[in-house]
């Protein structure tokens, strides 16, 4: 058993359960985080890997990559060696596990504004308890400008997604518009919230349900924050609809014809991560 597996006690999963949000200090080795580096940079030179522009034109603009596993030799090496996967595993206490998206978010260019509050699961078709999403950060963080999370919020009120076309308008304009409440204006009114965050050190991560309230914060002037999120899901996780007026997150073309609701979410969309694949044994 790998160090960073040995932390996920069941005191952990406790605390994950009551607050939707766990912290683990340096939990991944200088290796690791030079292999999301090596990844991050092959997908930012990469001219067929859709960048996605916050702020599009505006002062605090920055950038989104997701689904980079599938094109991104590194990210691939990355979940299928490291430990990320383990510690998500032991964290949901599934011992099968599947990817269900990667997500770089990328603050390079000084006062960069922040990624709205929002929570991830409206966004995705699924159901579940067995599923985690693992933020890492590639630069030291303050804790002003970290993944802030409203701590318990994931066994409370599930809200509709911001629209991310409309974030400099108004980051609680609704994604779909109907099935569910609008956002309420976190940002506006952070004494009513209990929100947390951590002051980060490079292999420091952070494991939240995806249900978890959250948003990253600002960059300030001559700071930068590369992080990157991933998302895994293990055995009691199955297919679900959302609104028909806007399509799920990542993309996914033919998944409603190949699956109906209740059904596992099985599908070539989400690779296998645990037990590791045949073809990835030595």
């Amino acid at each position: 058993m790998n160090d960073l597996v040995a932390r996920i006690t069941p005191e952990l999963r406790a605390q994950y359960e009551q607050d939707g949000v766990v912290f683990l200090p340096g939990a991944l080795h200088p290796q690791w985080l030079l292999l999301i580096e090596l990844g991050l940079e092959r997908v930012l030179q990469n001219s067929g890997q859709i960048k996605h522009l916050f702020y599009k034109d505006l002062p605090g603009e920055f950038t989104e990559t997701i689904r980079n596993f599938e094109v991104t030799p590194e990210i691939q090496r990355l979940l299928y060696d490291s430990p990320i996967a383990d510690a998500i595993g032991a964290l949901v206490e599934s011992d099968n596990l599947w990817l269900y998206s990667d997500e770089f978010f990328v603050k390079t260019g000084g006062e960069c504004e922040r990624t709205p509050w929002h929570q991830d699961l409206p966004y995705w078709p699924l159901e579940g308890n067995q599923i985690a999403s693992m933020w890492i950060s590639l630069d030291p963080v303050p804790s002003s400008e970290c993944l802030e999370l409203v701590r318990g919020s994931h066994r409370q009120t599930l809200y509709d997604g911001f629209n991310p076309a409309e974030v400099a308008t108004d980051p609680t304009l609704p994604y779909y518009g109907e099935g569910y409440p609008r956002l309420p204006d976190i940002e506006a009114h952070r004494e009513d919230w209990d929100i947390v965050s951590w002051e980060i050190t490079p292999g420091d991560v952070v494991l939240f349900h995806p249900a978890t309230l959250h948003g990253g914060g600002p960059t300030s002037a001559g700071r930068k924050r590369r992080a990157l999120t991933v998302r895994c899901y293990g055995d009691d996780v199955v297919y679900a609809e959302r609104p028909s007026t806007t399509p799920t997150v990542p993309l996914t073309p033919g998944l409603s014809l190949a699956l109906k609701p209740g059904d596992p979410l099985r599908h070539p969309y989400y690779p296998r991560l645990r037990p590791l694949p045949e073809h990835q044994r030595v």
